[in-house]
């Protein structure tokens, strides 16, 4: 109806011609005495005429208005993906930054050791790490990809907690900390290689900002959350809001020169994708802990 009343509204100057027409013909016919009914017949089909070539009119009319959503529809397309890939790329170059000035430090570091002859525990440490933050740059750019590197199924969770708790046993020894773990004898609907990825960073983070006491692990079947908590330097209430922010570091960033913010960040971003709920507790110089609560298989994110 509003297209109609647009078209009607477009086509005024033929209404208003029709209008003067009909009053010089009639003020003619009036004044020269002719039989009125030559001139309804003329004014018949004069309408007739018209009533055709506003239909014509109307289709076309129909066309162009069509064409011109398509074309508005293929514009805000079109500018929708260029933004996104603007945003993407700028997001891509944002992170090998950080990734870059994150990866210097235990290069640095290897080099210093290597200088002085120390022993080889601290050099297996610091190319640990390496290792680590080239892991974490490739995980990221599949995150963008994720599609193609998703595998959805019911996850042994003790397997992809030993295998982790394996990875980490180095630091674990090196720095002295307790771990405390007891079996879940739990299956979790989730992909194994991303939930890795995200208890690795929860771990490798619980290890950095622990210098002494311990790491527990807990599962709590009724809730279907596992719970990771350690006795390090804790984060400030203001922080926890934002530590999965990209490039956020907050207060530990800042007492740890390798933090860049960037795991954390990953965390956030592969638990969304897993429809994973995440739970943020944590006291200054008590302690932290992470919590993940899984969903069912029909609640998960279509990926």
């Amino acid at each position: 109806m509003n297209r109609l009343w647009s078209f009607l509204k477009s086509e005024y100057r033929i209404f208003i011609t029709l209008l003067y027409v009909c009053l010089i013909f009639g003020g003619v016919f009036l004044f020269a005495n002719f039989d009125m009914q030559y001139f309804i017949l003329s004014l018949e089909l004069i309408l007739f005429c018209m009533l055709v070539f506003l239909i014509i009119e109307w289709i076309s009319y129909v066309k162009r208005e069509k064409m011109s959503e398509e074309i508005e529809r293929l514009k805000i397309e079109n500018n929708t993906l260029r933004n996104k890939i603007i945003d993407e790329r700028k997001d891509l170059e944002e992170y090998f930054l950080l990734w870059i000035h994150q990866i210097k430090t235990p290069i640095t570091v290897c080099n210093l050791i290597l200088d002085k002859a120390v022993a080889d525990k601290r050099l297996k440490e610091q190319m640990f790490y390496i290792e680590e933050y080239t892991n974490m740059a490739m995980n990221y750019l599949k995150l963008k990809d994720r599609s193609t590197d998703m595998d959805i199924y019911e996850v042994d969770l003790d397997e992809v907690l030993n295998s982790v708790i394996k990875k980490y046993s180095l630091i674990f020894i090196e720095k002295k900390i307790k771990l405390e773990y007891i079996k879940t004898g739990e299956r979790v609907v989730s992909d194994a290689k991303w939930l890795s990825i995200i208890l690795e960073q929860i771990i490798s983070n619980a290890l950095k900002y622990t210098k002494h006491g311990s790491i527990s692990i807990v599962y709590d079947k009724e809730l279907a959350k596992l719970s990771i908590k350690d006795t390090g330097i804790g984060i400030p209430s203001k922080d926890i809001r934002k530590i999965f922010d990209r490039g956020y570091s907050g207060f530990n960033g800042r007492m740890n020169e390798k933090s860049s913010g960037l795991g954390l960040y990953m965390v956030g971003k592969a638990a969304e994708i897993l429809n994973i709920e995440i739970e943020v507790k944590s006291e200054l110089n008590v302690g932290s802990e992470f919590s993940f609560i899984f969903k069912s298989k029909s609640n998960l994110t279509n990926m």
